[in-house]
């Protein structure tokens, strides 16, 4: 996927055209141990579907390898596409930062409003595919699935309804991940969302599920997180990236109430223009857990609000992505000490389209 930010509106869906697969291409094992490298190819405003997979090349360190699974837009009887969709409901604590922020999920989730059946069945329904929705809530240090990946309209609605329901006491307990710690600031009220341990406890019930499927986790939050590794552990949100990696779901996160922070907040991206000064970055959206997007292979989004337009756009183009998304890989063959390699596809001719995606750093085997 495309490593970038989007400011997202009721427009900003993208198409794909529908062509033949060439016949006896490799498919895709979804029980081998494979290394797999995911891209797609824009050819002008529109995700290309019509390559085959002549015209790729894999670099390995720069050098060109075989592989031996490909899969494509047209690949025939494709897995499911599973959207994982993870809501941040803790309330922010009102004296937290000066009260410079009032994250209030009850404000800023608008799209509840008028959230039906029939935008649902919009999101759902596309060319045929079968495509499903998941979808949990987390406050404070509870994690709660409302709905398992269903297809079905009204399951997505009653689940929305209940997005701000209090999880009963004692349910979906989480436990902090090895190394972390609970974030106790000296002088402002403690964050109280657990938006790490939620994101990993998401994207292993989604992994262990026996259907096989295509997922994709998608987050949404603002509630700046309450745990955090200690300073002699990994940094950042790796805890999260390493096994959004090692599972094969990408994570999308949505990062809310930015543009109420600051005055003149600003989108970036291809088309679109800047709105003001200050300009979030994949490094600097939510204390770094925008980047989380590129780091997975996923997209990372700022939306002004969050109404029924804007969800229906961003679960629009997650969903039209996901589907246009080429993967090519290989079985790697087992060594005593794995090393770290880099691995690129490149098109075989520019005229095919643009290459969007398709880089992997510091994979081992």
């Amino acid at each position: 996927m495309s490593h970038r930010f989007h400011r997202v509106c009721a427009s900003v869906l993208l198409a794909a055209a529908l062509f033949a697969q060439e016949p006896g291409a490799p498919r895709f094992d979804s029980n081998a141990r494979l290394v797999l490298v995911p891209f797609n190819v824009q050819r002008g405003k529109y995700f290309a579907a019509d390559l085959q997979p002549s015209d790729f090349i894999l670099r390995e360190d720069g050098h060109p390898r075989e592989f031996t699974v490909f899969e494509g837009p047209n690949t025939e009887h494709p897995l499911p596409l599973e959207l994982i969709l993870l809501f941040d409901t803790t309330p922010f604590p009102a004296k937290a930062l000066g009260n410079l922020f009032r994250w209030d999920p009850k404000a800023d989730y608008e799209f509840l409003n008028n959230w039906d059946e029939g935008i649902t069945r919009e999101v759902l329904q596309q060319n045929g595919m079968d495509i499903r929705l998941t979808v949990y809530h987390y406050s404070g240090r509870q994690l709660e699935r409302l709905c398992a990946a269903t297809s079905d309209p009204r399951e997505v609605v009653k689940a929305f309804h209940a997005l701000l329901d209090p999880i009963p006491s004692g349910k979906g307990e989480l436990t902090l991940l090895p190394g972390n710690h609970i974030i106790k600031p000296m002088f402002d009220a403690p964050f109280q969302g657990w938006l790490i341990e939620s994101t990993v406890s998401a994207l292993k019930d989604g992994a262990a599920s026996p259907v096989p499927a295509r997922r994709l986790l998608i987050v949404f939050t603002a509630g700046y997180n309450g745990t955090a590794p200690k300073p002699s552990t990994r940094a950042g949100y790796s805890d999260i990236v390493d096994p959004a990696l090692a599972l094969r779901i990408p994570v999308d996160p949505v990062i809310m109430d930015q543009y109420r922070v600051f005055t003149r907040p600003v989108s970036i991206g291809p088309g679109h223009e800047p709105l003001g000064s200050w300009v979030p970055t994949a490094s600097g959206a939510l204390g770094g857990f925008g980047g989380v997007g590129e780091m997975t292979g996923g997209e990372a989004f700022v939306p002004p609000h969050l109404d029924r337009e804007a969800l229906a756009g961003i679960l629009g183009l997650v969903r039209d992505t996901a589907l246009s998304q080429y993967v090519v890989g290989f079985s790697p063959d087992a060594v005593q000490t794995p090393k770290k390699h880099s691995l690129a596809v490149v098109l075989s001719s520019k005229s095919k389209g643009k290459l969007v995606g398709g880089v992997k750093d510091g994979v081992a085997y």
